[in-house]
């Protein structure tokens, strides 16, 4: 997947794929900090039984009867991963590595949440036009940059090779 660095020779291409990493670390960003100062605070909006936007997070997982925890740690990890985004955006060749793991942690995690969502649909069906989407579209759309850059790759390569013979 490093191939999603050489969109120079498509500089139009090249921008549409900046822009969308761009979005989604604006999105991310905007989302995951206003819930995390919303958990913090304790806002009555986000209490487990009742608040108004508790369906935005998953607040009740549960190993036995303790909670584990999970929203403020996946804020966190999802306000960091998105200023990298961010970055990447500015020069996607330098974070190749890094939106190699984003489309493969989110796609898994995706997955993992589809499976999560669906055993508790009446709970937690919200997610699947929420979280769900968030992460597949961000898996999905890093996927068909790299492919849609190897295959550049590849007929420029082939028109090289033809030119040179």
């Amino acid at each position: 997947m490093s191939e999603i660095v050489s969109s120079e020779d498509m500089p139009g291409k090249g921008l549409a794929f900046k822009v969308f990493l761009r979005v989604y670390g604006v999105l991310t960003l905007t989302i995951f900090s206003l819930l995390i100062v919303g958990f913090l605070a304790q806002s009555p909006l986000l209490a487990e039984h009742g608040g108004a936007l508790n369906w935005t997070i998953w607040n009740d997982v549960r190993c036995g009867s303790e909670h584990m925890h999970v929203p403020p740690m996946l804020m966190v990890i999802y306000i960091v991963w998105g200023v990298f985004l961010l970055l990447a955006g500015g020069h996607p060749h330098s974070y190749a590595s890094f939106l190699r793991f984003t489309a493969w942690a989110n796609l898994a995690h995706g997955g993992l949440m589809i499976v999560q969502a669906a055993t508790e649909f009446d709970k937690y069906w919200s997610k699947f036009l929420t979280d769900i989407p968030f992460v597949m579209i961000l898996a999905v759309g890093i996927f068909i940059w790299a492919r849609s850059e190897r295959l550049k790759r590849s007929g420029w390569n082939a028109r090289s090779a033809r030119a040179n013979s």
